[in-house]
Order: C-alpha cells, then sequence, then structure tokens
C-alpha cells in the first residue's frame, strides 16, 4: 500500500469520537467510494457498482465469489453498511464503512486470520480516513443537523438531560477521604487499584457520605468529580449504597475518564454493573471497562458509548435475571450500531466474585476471552 495512506499523523488530536461527527466522516467517505476503493486498492474491474451496493470478492478474507461482499454506499440511513455473505467479516470489524476499511487494512498489514493482534486498531484506521479526506483534525468537522433526523433527539439528550454540575476539583475529594478504603481492602481489592480510583473511607461527621466506603465518579476529561456513590461500612446507615445528592446515575458511565484511551485503541469496550467489577477487570490488566450502575443501559449512556469510538461491545451482566434481561436490553439497544458479545457469568455471581472465589475459571471464562 503506497506509504501516503499509511503514515500515522502525530499532529492529528485524536481522543473521544463525537458521533454527529463520525457520522459526516462516514457520509464523506461514501461520497468518494470510487476513490476510496482505489486507495485501498481495489480496482473498478475487482467489483461491480449498482444502484444501491457494490459487490466485491470479500477483499479481508479472500475467495473468488464476485457477489460475496455487498457494501452498500447509498441512503439516509445506516449509510456504508457491508456484509460478507460467506464469511461475516463484519462481524469481526464491525458492519460500517469505517469497519470495512479497518478490515481491508489489516488484511493488507498482515494475516489478521492467523494472528488477531495484527489487526489495524480503530485510532490508526480513523487516522487513515482522515488523511484521505484531507481532515486535520476531527474537532474542526462542522455538524449540520437535520431536525427530522434521528440523531438529533440523541444528541439532545446529551445536553439537556444531564444535570448541570459543578465539578468538585479532584484535591478535595483525595484530602476528604482515607484511601485506600480499608472496607474494600478487606473486601480483596488491591491498595493501588482503590488509590488509583481514589477509593477512600469517610469519617468526617456531617458528611453526606460519612460512615460509608466512597469511590468518585470524575467527569469524561477527568477535571473534577461530578458525583460519588457510597456503601455504608457497618451497615449502621441505609440504603446499603447511596449516590450523592444531584448525581443521576443514568446519565454516567463510571471510569470513562480512565477506559477512553483503551476503548480508543482496541476498538472494545467492556460493559459491566458496577465500580467494584472496574477495579477487577484494572487488578487482572483489562483497562478499558465501564460499568453502568445496573444492567439497564440508559439513551445518554448510549451515547456517552458512541462517543469513545467503540466498536465492539462485550457484556458482563451479573449472574441472575437482572442480568438477563440487562443483556437483551443492551442487545436491542446497540445490535444494529455494534458488534455485541455476552460472557455469561455463573449464577449469582459478578465479576469481583468470581474473581475472588475461583482465579481459574476467572480467567478461563473472562481473561482468555478478552484477550484472544
Amino acid at each position: 500500500m503506497d506509504s501516503k495512506w499509511t503514515e500515522n499523523n502525530q499532529g492529528t488530536k485524536f481522543r473521544s469520537i463525537d458521533q454527529d461527527k463520525l457520522n459526516v466522516v462516514c457520509d464523506s467517505l461514501c461520497n468518494r467510494i470510487t476513490d476510496l476503493l482505489s486507495v485501498l486498492n481495489i480496482d473498478s474491474d475487482e467489483y461491480t457498482d449498482t444502484n444501491d451496493r457494490i459487490s466485491m470478492c470479500c477483499p479481508i478474507h479472500g475467495g473468488d465469489n464476485p457477489s460475496a461482499l455487498n457494501l452498500y454506499h447509498t441512503g439516509d440511513s445506516y449509510r456504508g453498511n457491508w456484509k460478507c455473505r460467506t464469511h461475516q467479516c463484519e462481524k469481526i470489524f464491525l458492519p460500517s464503512i469505517v469497519g470495512f476499511i479497518r478490515g481491508v487494512l489489516s488484511k493488507q498489514k498482515l494475516n489478521w486470520q492467523k494472528r488477531g493482534d495484527d489487526t489495524v486498531s480503530f485510532k490508526d484506521t480513523m487516522l487513515f480516513a482522515m488523511k484521505f479526506l484531507s481532515i486535520k483534525d476531527i474537532n474542526s468537522i462542522k455538524v449540520e443537523h437535520n431536525p427530522n433526523a434521528s440523531f438529533v433527539k440523541n444528541t439532545n439528550i446529551l445536553s439537556t438531560k444531564a444535570k448541570k454540575t459543578n465539578l468538585v476539583p479532584r484535591s478535595k475529594i483525595v484530602s476528604s477521604l482515607q484511601i485506600p478504603s480499608k472496607y474494600f481492602l478487606n473486601r480483596g481489592f488491591s491498595k493501588d487499584i482503590l488509590t488509583k480510583y481514589d477509593v477512600g473511607d469517610c469519617f468526617t461527621s456531617g458528611k453526606e457520605m460519612v460512615g460509608r466506603a466512597v469511590a468518585p465518579i470524575y467527569d469524561m476529561d477527568y477535571k473534577g468529580m461530578i458525583g460519588c456513590t457510597g456503601r455504608t461500612i457497618n451497615n449502621e446507615y441505609s440504603p446499603k449504597w447511596r449516590h450523592s445528592k444531584g448525581f443521576v446515575a443514568e446519565d454516567h458511565l463510571y471510569n470513562v475518564w480512565f477506559a477512553k484511551e483503551s476503548i480508543l485503541d482496541t476498538g472494545n469496550v467492556i460493559l459491566v454493573e458496577s465500580p467494584g467489577n472496574v477495579w477487577t477487570l484494572e487488578q487482572a490488566g483489562i483497562h478499558n471497562s465501564l460499568a453502568t450502575f445496573g444492567s439497564h443501559l440508559t439513551d445518554r449512556q448510549k451515547m456517552m458509548l458512541d462517543m469513545t469510538g467503540a466498536m465492539k461491545i462485550i457484556t458482563i451482566m451479573d449472574g441472575d435475571e437482572a442480568g438477563e434481561l440487562g443483556r437483551k436490553q443492551i442487545d436491542e439497544k446497540c445490535s444494529k450500531t455494534y458488534n455485541i458479545e455476552h460472557i455469561i457469568m455463573p449464577a449469582e455471581m459478578d465479576v469481583a466474585e468470581l474473581y475472588k472465589t475461583d482465579k481459574d475459571l476467572f480467567k478461563s471464562l473472562i481473561l482468555d476471552r478478552i484477550k484472544k
């Protein structure tokens, strides 16, 4: 491949991606589909372009079926979707135009079928697309909203539903807690992880979280605390768990401030129910997990998820009825835009409990599947 398209533009600012801006990129790629295919070394005599789709032998897994891969580059919704009808390559790379590019680049880089770690990252795929479109900074893209478009409604969720909160400086949080929390140390969590997440016990009289082991929740940019959640230490206070006043859990995802870089690099996000599950995965070397504060993924959490640039969702819901319902709800909400894999936990267990009671099963059930 021509090196001018594969160089890593270090000057490009690339962090979390606004879904609307990503839509603009995808539309622009589809508008120049023939040029894009040429740059990807797919010649015009290798595909057939009809009114609504491009058909070709799949350039990702190879093969000789000229109708194996269909790329839908026109239309108003899901523009750029593609499907490999013989090997389902879209299940590996996501059925979007960006996923298609990533699959082709990965095939040209090395044989990804033999070594999965040689796939081109989502980040490098986006850098390729931006280079092709002469976009130096994705933040410079202007989004012209269509009042009738469905994503406008979802974008408004981000801007209006969440209550505006004055961020509390991290330094103030750290000074008010006894870190690391002895309560969670006794529960088996490591000192390093609890310190990293500023998890501590509150014993200051008159404080809202007095008598609780407290987990601060920071904003996406890690500039300050937007709220916290606390577990009563000696069961002296009710309820057992409570959020700080004014904090709306369904408007946020726990750990997005740390996990966003790993999600962007891997293209994968792991959804769990609670901060404790995030700490456990961190302790095991997994850095791309987010907690939903329960088994239900809200519309606003979905939009926040979209902004991370993830291509695949791996769920590890608790092994109970609520976890099962959560998996179904995530399927309904996300299956059209994400590849989804579910890791089913043993009955009545969560990630943290499994790690504490059976590390061998934790490794085979979770670690080996995530790292494969």
